[in-house]
């Protein structure tokens, strides 16, 4: 059954992620989906892994995006517009700007459960759940595994190559982190 409900959810996304106004289209089905909130994240927090993609073709790569509070992934471009839709806990998408020779924090955007955001192409961000563990779904307007694009080094803002051995590498502690003090 669970399978079976992100099965149905990405083949909306298809749709209206080859639709002609994809990127208001993407984001309807994403609130639409919102009604079914609890049943998703059932269905994402019964999966084995934490990021699972679920489809990805010129349109759109689709994937389960589970996140725990006491890690925050390193700073990451997706060269790409990605859309957020939080269906148990809260994501914080940490947000930053690269300036000469270092990152610059630009804040915290908190997405709580039933909210649907869009990240533009230029964001750079980390991310982590608040306080307990975070279910959603992205929604990438493109092929995401076939972009070449970043990880930042947190401190210099150094481009590193986006790998996810890098990305778990590059992991810091939240309670480590000023973003969070």
């Amino acid at each position: 059954m669970e399978k079976q409900t992100l099965e149905e959810l990405a083949g909306t996304i298809r749709e209206a992620a080859a639709s002609p106004d994809h990127t208001a289209a993407i984001r309807a089905v994403l609130q639409a989906s919102q009604s079914r909130k609890e049943d998703l994240a059932d269905a994402i927090a019964k999966l084995d892994e934490d990021e699972v993609m679920l489809f990805e073709d010129e349109t759109c790569s689709i994937w389960t995006c589970r996140y725990n509070s006491d890690v925050v992934f390193a700073p990451h471009e997706h060269c790409m517009g990605v859309h957020i839709a939080v269906y148990r806990g809260a994501e914080v998408e940490v947000l930053y700007k690269r300036e000469p020779g270092k990152l610059r924090h630009g804040g915290n955007r908190l997405v709580r459960a039933g909210d649907v955001v869009r990240l533009g192409p230029d964001a750079i961000h980390a991310i982590t759940a608040d306080d307990e563990q975070s279910l959603a779904i992205h929604v990438y307007e493109g092929p995401l595994t076939q972009v070449q694009r970043s990880l930042f080094e947190w401190t210099t803002g150094e481009e590193v190559e986006f790998t996810m051995e890098n990305f778990h590498a590059m992991a810091r502690r939240k309670v480590d982190m000023t973003e969070f003090n």
